[in-house]
């Protein structure tokens, strides 16, 4: 039967490759490229160079998941395909949001990207929001929020109920006028790692995303942020500067 046979989902999410002969060379390639990346990290780890060593072992876990999740591996494919057609900036946010709604299963939403003169995070795209909450969260430089939780950390966060989290105290009556309970912000990362950006998922009830979910949009947060280094001219960079919490009264998120 082939190692693909001995896995129904692996039929299911790639049913061309599940049809020939040769099909179980795919998954044994997704094999060595895990272990390979894996002793590359090892070896750069012992070199000192932890930099690199953390790219190596995120393709290895690129791997692993595609191995461990074809299913969702095949949910991620499909809509990162419509990022590589997206040619300006306006089209390229819009698919992106477009990906990044239906993965997370959520009908609103927003892009902001790093502004490169000020750190602060500006919508370029949004989904299901009106313009109070467009001009609430004009520009990003705390963090209370999600996303500027996320911008500072450098890592996807989570809000279940933004009426039980104390941080977001004073941004819930915005969440109340705009309908939304739940938020996720997942950081938009090139390359090298540097944060130009962050996506976030809003959803009207108290709400946590599966943990398998969450480990989609942490991927596709790192494809959608090499698809804006690659293509926007010139891409912006987050420099570091800690996020500041925003004088009493000032609308930001």
């Amino acid at each position: 039967m082939g190692v693909l046979g001995g896995d129904p989902r692996w039929s299911e999410a790639f049913p061309w490759l599940a049809r020939t002969s040769q099909s179980w060379k795919f998954r044994r390639l997704l094999e060595e490229a895990e272990t390979v990346h894996r002793r590359s990290a090892d070896r750069l780890r012992a070199l000192g160079r932890n930099d690199l060593a953390q790219r190596a072992d995120k393709f290895a876990a690129w791997a692993r998941f595609d191995l461990d999740e074809p299913l969702a591996a095949r949910r991620l494919y499909t809509v990162t395909r419509d990022l590589r057609e997206a040619s300006r900036p306006g089209s390229l946010f819009g698919k992106a949001l477009d990906g990044a709604l239906s993965l997370a299963g959520a009908d609103r939403g927003n892009i902001q990207i790093v502004d490169p003169a000020t750190g602060s995070l500006r919508i370029t795209a949004q989904s299901g929001f009106g313009a109070e909450f467009l001009d609430y969260f004009a520009a990003v430089d705390d963090d209370r929020s999600a996303c500027g939780r996320a911008a500072r950390e450098r890592a996807q966060t989570v809000i279940a109920d933004v009426n039980a989290d104390e941080g977001f105290a004073s941004h819930r009556d915005i969440a109340a006028a705009s309908g939304f309970r739940a938020v996720q912000s997942t950081p938009l990362v090139d390359q090298a790692g540097r944060l130009l950006g962050v996506v976030s998922t809003h959803y009207p009830r108290p709400y946590a995303p599966s943990a398998l979910d969450l480990q989609l949009l942490r991927r596709y947060g790192e494809l959608v942020g090499q698809a804006m280094s690659n293509r926007l001219r010139p891409s912006p960079r987050y420099r570091g500067r800690p996020l500041t919490r925003a004088v009493e009264g000032s609308p930001v998120a």
